[in-house]
């Protein structure tokens, strides 16, 4: 994960430098931040409440192809819906789940519409721990996950809206969320097809 890790800083460094060559250019990587809803599900509903989550992502886009290469660093965090085995009162600590995921982005290939809708599916690296709880079990699995998103113009600036489907592989049952994430776009500049203004994506 480490080396993962260096290689994302790396093309993100990249990104930053990369300069559109025109009014209609668009740089092939972007960078997004954001931030939502994180809801649990099979094993991790019985535990949790629904919880935040906040993500950082690269993405870069294949020339002459709908495709892109998603990389996403996200931290989950769901409060215990009891206290521990043992102990009397209120609950306390919450689930952590610290992902960093590879996906591939399909979707419209001009970035520059108003509105552009993508799938996007991959594997992900999860450690699952805990915080504000001593005795927690810290576990780092692999997973996969899969949703559905929308690009958007906000404001002047990109934006993105979108809705996935995490599991972490488990040996009895998955331990599943769903993160409902909204965010803002930095990197690729582009010309507003409606009305000439440009903006960033």
């Amino acid at each position: 994960m480490r080396r993962l890790l260096i290689g994302v800083g790396l093309m993100i460094a990249l990104g930053m430098r990369i300069q559109p060559l025109g009014a209609q250019s668009v740089s092939p990587v972007s960078v997004g931040v954001g931030v939502g809803i994180a809801m649990p599900s099979t094993t991790l509903r019985d535990e949790a409440n629904p919880g935040w989550r906040a993500l950082a992502s690269l993405d870069v886009g294949m020339p002459e192809m709908p495709t892109s290469l998603r990389i996403d660093a996200a931290y989950d965090r769901f409060g215990f819906k009891s206290a521990p085995v043992g102990s009397v009162g209120p609950p306390t600590g919450a689930r952590t789940i610290a992902t960093v995921a590879m996906s591939l982005s399909l979707g419209s290939p001009d970035s520059l519409s108003r509105f552009s809708p993508y799938a996007v599916g991959g594997l992900t690296m999860s450690r699952v721990g805990c915080a504000g709880r001593s005795g927690c079990e810290v576990v780092r699995q692999m997973g996969w996950n899969a949703g559905l998103g929308l690009r958007f113009v906000l404001l002047g600036r990109r934006a993105f809206a979108e809705g996935r489907m995490h599991c972490v592989v488990q040996d009895q049952s998955d331990l599943c969320y769903v993160p409902f994430t909204v965010g803002l776009l930095f990197g690729a500049q582009g010309a507003n097809a409606d009305d000439g203004a440009s903006y960033s994506r």
